[in-house]
């Protein structure tokens, strides 16, 4: 039996990783999933924390970042609804490598690391399913750091909007959490440049600004101005 209600495993049955598994690996994980919830700001791990399972988005936002040592934070990404994250450390049994915080309050599916453990030492053959599920991220890390080089500011911007809702079927009219200095530190830019890209594409109804909020209103348009 899952831990989880009819509405969260709709959510989770949704997701591309997931639905893509097949039937034994998605019943496994269902029967060892448990529901966690958080607060808005609040940690689910730090950097150097102990590896204890894996994790999915079942309502509300995560954000994953890294804080210098005088407290300047950097953000990598953002999490939302049906996005499994935490396998890094599943490969190497190493400490968690960036903090993770509730962006919003949120809903979490959560299977522990025993369970994990147990699915992998009798099933081997799962080492890929997860591999497949961390190779996602390494492709997303190599486009970030190739449109820093390649891209101006205007597309690393728009590219970064789509990014963060690219799991969705359709990203028209998906409401983004985030600040403009969030979105500034994951395309590098300054808040000021990014404050005024955000206005610009406002202005041309590619989407709608609110406070800390992002609104897709023209996935497409925003698609063509990354390829201009």
């Amino acid at each position: 039996m899952s831990g989880l209600t009819k509405a969260q495993l709709n959510v989770i049955t949704q997701g591309h990783w997931f639905c893509e598994r097949d039937e034994y690996l998605k019943q496994f994980l269902l029967s060892n999933a448990k529901c966690l919830t958080l607060s808005a700001h609040q940690s689910l791990f730090l950097r150097g924390d102990k590896h204890n399972g894996i994790y999915a988005v079942l309502s509300g936002v995560m954000r994953i970042s890294g804080v210098s040592n005088n407290g300047k934070e950097a953000v990598l990404s953002f999490i939302d609804a049906s996005l499994w994250f935490g396998e890094v450390t599943l490969f190497d049994q190493g400490v968690r490598t960036h903090d993770v915080y509730a962006q919003t309050d949120v809903a979490l599916c959560f299977i522990p690391q025993r369970a994990l453990e147990q699915l992998l030492n009798q099933h081997p053959h799962y080492w890929q399913d997860f591999g497949q599920l961390l190779a996602q991220k390494l492709r997303v890390m190599f486009t970030t750091i190739e449109d820093h080089a390649l891209l101006s500011a205007d597309q690393r911007v728009a590219k970064r909007l789509l990014l963060l809702c690219a799991h969705l079927a359709n990203a028209h009219g998906h409401t983004l959490n985030l600040s403009q200095q969030q979105l500034a530190d994951m395309t590098y830019l300054t808040r000021q440049t990014a404050n005024q890209i955000l206005k610009k594409l406002a202005s041309e109804n590619l989407i709608e600004l609110g406070y800390n909020k992002v609104t897709i209103l023209n996935p497409n348009a925003l698609k063509q101005l990354c390829y201009l």
